[in-house]
């Protein structure tokens, strides 16, 4: 079983191109019934950078982040991660390949009949190559670094929004991937604690940044002053330079 695991973490990086960008989005249509019908939607994340999208719910970025993790793919154009099209890839190699990508979904995806600290646990117990004993001391290390250590023990109903939030924020990078997509991360937040989780999920283990995309209807003053790059989604264009 471990040697499967192992194999599979490894092909997640063979799938991939050397020195491609994290994520690409090349000319997407982003909605049903454009109002311009020639405008596609095209943008590429820089390594180690924060980004922005933000645009209202009829805009269509909150399907970016289903399309970066192969959960669904646009009408049109291509979505290309690590150098590899999300389309063009097998059911199973995108099983293989999310292990490269870390994700929270809108809300905050929990699943409610486990502890925080078996929410935690998931990514490491079933999708790595880590014995018993390292999935327990990574749990650990997470559940201590986004402060929910606490209350790892309680189930996702018997804390507060913030601490899910925290909860799958801790989830979502516990393979130490390379991309973090987050969709409506700091709803029902106030801004302090926006702050600091974003602060606390910034750079992988051995130091170096991780490349963000946040997709959001809007971002509070304090989130944007972490933020590389604000785009904002218009008549289905990326529009630079909004902070």
């Amino acid at each position: 079983m471990t040697l499967e695991r192992a194999s599979y973490l490894a092909e997640a990086y063979t799938l991939g191109v050397e020195g491609a960008p994290p994520l690409v989005y090349s000319q997407l249509d982003l909605r049903d019934r454009p109002d311009h019908p020639d405008h596609r939607f095209a943008l590429a994340l820089q390594p180690g950078a924060v980004t922005a999208v933000v645009g209202d719910e009829d805009s269509g970025v909150g399907d970016l982040g289903r399309y970066a993790l192969g959960l669904d793919f646009p009408r049109s154009g291509d979505v290309l991660v690590f150098g590899s099209s999300m389309r063009g890839l097998s059911y199973r190699q995108l099983l293989v390949y999310r292990r490269r990508i870390g994700y929270v979904q809108g809300g905050d995806g929990l699943l409610q009949n486990l502890t925080l600290r078996a929410n935690v646990s998931l990514p490491l117990a079933y999708a790595s190559d880590h014995r018993t004993r390292e999935v327990v001391a990574r749990t650990d290390e997470l559940l201590e670094a986004l402060r929910i250590a606490d209350v790892a023990d309680a189930r996702p109903a018997a804390v507060n929004e913030e601490v899910r939030r925290r909860t799958a924020m801790a989830r979502s990078i516990a393979l130490d991937p390379e991309l973090l997509v987050l969709e409506q991360p700091f709803d029902g937040l106030t801004a302090r604690a926006a702050h600091d989780l974003l602060n606390r999920v910034r750079y992988r283990k051995d130091n170096a940044p991780r490349t963000i995309l946040i997709t959001a209807q809007d971002l509070g003053t304090n989130v944007l002053s972490l933020v590389d790059r604000c785009i904002q989604c218009v008549d289905g264009l990326a529009v630079e330079g909004t902070r």
